[in-house]
């Protein structure tokens, strides 16, 4: 899915902010931008909606089997969960 430039820049900034660095891990491997409001149910394309992820705690805890749990209050994230390798 190609996604807009604005989009992609926030994408960007957001692993800038993190320093290319997996917030569940620490991994610096193949990090990615996190929609935490969910791109394709209407969620903003802004910085501060994205969290970084590496591509297996992406995939795998997040959107496979739900180890790790997001909470979104009033512009605070807490996760939950285990997280790691």
């Amino acid at each position: 899915m190609s996604r807009p430039s604005d989009h992609r820049n926030a994408q960007r900034e957001r692993r800038i902010q993190d320093l290319n660095m997996c917030q569940l891990c620490a991994s610096t491997v193949r990090v990615q931008a996190h929609h935490i409001f969910e791109y394709a149910k209407g969620g903003p394309s802004t910085v501060e909606g994205m969290i970084t992820l590496c591509l297996d705690c992406h995939q795998r805890m997040i959107h496979k089997d739900n180890r790790i749990r997001i909470v979104k209050k009033e512009n605070r994230i807490t996760t939950f969960g285990r997280g790691g390798r």
